[in-house]
């Protein structure tokens, strides 16, 4: 066997294992939580699909074909619904591999392995409809034209003209970072590989029209799949005039918390590639900043925009790590022990700021941990200055950097965690568009608990939803005998009635008894003072409004019903 298949190998195993990695955690606990209504509307158009009928389908038609068939593999759940998006979600760390000539077979790797524990991308991969399926069939798709593997590559573009309005956002940063790139530099032919050949121009075209109507149709089943791919375009230009109640600073505060490691890396790269005017550096740049741009100036806006932000804001980061992973000739012992004293300095001053965020203090000792916690920083300067002026400024520079890689990298692992909903109490995570969904567990407990008393079975007893549009309550509901009233009115005499706490209770009481629930949570971003947000930045906890419902229970179905004869 040869180096360079030898070298071969251990890339392939390499990138298998990012991807390996990336699906582990994107599997882990997956179906635990609860859908919100976002993800539950699409889940309701693929379960309805799978039952038989012809629901309109939303502007994501490769979601719900492709969880379709996983849908009708497994069972409709929490964690079938949310599967394709998990593992689209993996593949995206294979993306870089295509992509080797142009940031080099080092740096390449480290994005991999940065792709699979972002916790941008993994809280994405978690949530049903979100816009990962659109990153990574455009990822994959121009990688592959660039490849020269064509069919392949019209299939992705294919699916990416299937995945959703966000493809448009993707699909539009790329081109203002193009044209932008051109007038930069006078070599075009350099600022991409790709080739408009007639002949592989119309062959991408076939295999992708094949896919688009294959695919979108459902396999011919379902022809309104067709026009659900075309209606992303105008889904997603009508948000330019159609307003959300996010601000551009949340996805700014959303960019720092969560990306904080990537952007320090990027910012440096950044720097570096100016000065010396790096083509590669200066193309990532302007697509970062364009696809950054869009996002905040998208009137529609919502934190999950930053998907298009994150690629390159990574592969900026993963070329400046890579400068940094190879020892230097002499001083390694010197250089560990360097480290180890900026991981010792940083740490402490986590402590500091942990104790700034978490615990009640008055002004002077606040003042004073500010103070310590800024020390401790200078100190940590002072401390390379003198290393490198007195013994090596390799050692110096390398093992400051080492700890302060360490020291990052666990962060953002921590917050990783977060972001996925992987940590052993509830989070509050900016990903998520809309509320979040709070007691749904609970109430679907006490339904079976109260129907296997009185039918033998879960899930056996009529059900009435009355004077509340809530998709995750319809799907948590989907199983049951269920009928939906939009009005505060319903008919007949349900064995359960689930309305709304503002559903007028008149001739409820006499025959059923009640108990109320928290059903959506509404995170108080708008009004949260600072002390809060230091709070959030390590805990992620934020005082939030709710939404009860109340559950309305027939008197017979009770146990001790008999008893009140």
């Amino acid at each position: 066997m040869t180096d360079n298949t030898r070298e071969r190998n251990l890339e392939f195993g390499l990138f298998a294992l990012a991807f390996g990695l990336a699906l582990a955690i994107r599997l882990l606990r997956l179906g635990e939580l609860p859908l919100t209504d976002d993800e539950a509307r699409w889940a309701l158009q693929v379960f309805d699909l799978t039952k038989g009928l012809q629901p309109a389908i939303g502007p994501q038609p490769g979601y719900v074909a492709l969880t379709g068939l996983v849908f009708f593999v497994m069972q409709a759940s929490n964690f079938a619904a949310r599967f394709v998006p998990a593992l689209f979600g993996a593949l995206l760390t294979l993306t870089p591999y295509y992509f080797r000539d142009r940031l080099g077979g080092k740096p390449a790797l480290v994005l991999a392995f940065f792709l699979a524990i972002d916790p941008g991308f993994l809280a994405l991969s978690r949530l049903a409809g979100s816009p990962i399926i659109a990153v990574v069939a455009v990822l994959f798709g121009l990688g592959l034209w660039r490849a020269g593997n064509i069919r392949a590559a019209g299939i992705w573009v294919g699916l990416a003209l299937l995945s959703g309005p966000s493809l448009w956002a993707g699909l539009l940063g790329l081109g203002v970072a193009y044209g932008l790139l051109r007038g930069l530099f006078v070599r075009e032919e350099q600022a991409s590989k790709i080739s408009f050949d007639r002949k592989i121009i119309l062959t991408t075209a076939a295999y992708a029209a094949g896919t688009y109507l294959l695919l979108g149709s459902f396999f011919l089943l379902l022809p309104g799949g067709l026009s659900a791919g075309l209606a992303a375009i105008p889904a997603y230009f009508g948000g330019w005039i159609d307003f959300s109640d996010v601000p551009a600073v949340r996805l700014l505060i959303g960019l720092g918390g969560y990306e904080f490691f990537a952007v320090l890396l990027a910012l440096a790269a950044l720097v570096r590639g100016l000065l010396k005017r790096d083509e590669l550096v200066i193309t990532l740049g302007l697509w970062l900043v364009a696809t950054l741009v869009l996002a905040l100036a998208y009137p529609s806006r919502q934190v999950a925009d930053l998907a298009w932000v994150l690629i390159p804001l990574w592969a900026l980061a993963a070329l400046e790590v890579s400068r940094h992973l190879a020892p230097i000739e002499d001083g390694n012992w010197e250089t560990i022990g360097m480290a180890v004293f900026t991981v010792a300095i940083l740490v402490f001053a986590g402590i500091n700021y942990a104790a700034i965020a978490l615990t009640p203090l008055d002004a002077s000792a606040l003042q004073l941990r500010w103070w310590v916690l800024l020390g401790s920083l200078a100190l940590l300067t002072v401390s390379i200055a003198m290393v490198a002026f007195g013994w090596s400024v390799p050692t110096a520079v390398q093992g400051s950097l080492w700890g302060a890689l360490t020291v990052l990298m666990v962060y953002t692992l921590a917050i990783a965690v977060a972001a996925s909903g992987l940590r052993t109490y509830h989070t509050v995570e900016m990903w998520p568009s809309g509320p979040e969904i709070g007691q749904a567990s609970t109430l679907v407990s006490q339904m079976n608990d109260l129907s296997r008393w009185k039918a033998g079975v879960n899930r056996s007893m009529d059900v009435t939803i009355a004077g509340l549009d809530s998709p995750a309550l319809r799907w948590l509901l989907r199983d049951w005998p269920l009928t939906v009233s939009d009005g505060f009115t319903f008919s007949g005499s349900p064995a359960f009635l689930v309305v709304s706490d503002q559903f007028p209770t008149t001739n409820l009481e006499t025959s059923y008894r009640g108990q109320d629930l928290t059903w959506r949570t509404y995170p108080s971003w708008e009004q949260t003072p600072p002390g809060d947000w230091l709070r959030w930045s390590l805990l992620h906890e934020m005082p939030s409004g709710q939404e009860n419902i109340i559950l309305w229970v027939r008197g017979d179905v009770f146990p001790d019903s008999q008893n009140n004869q």
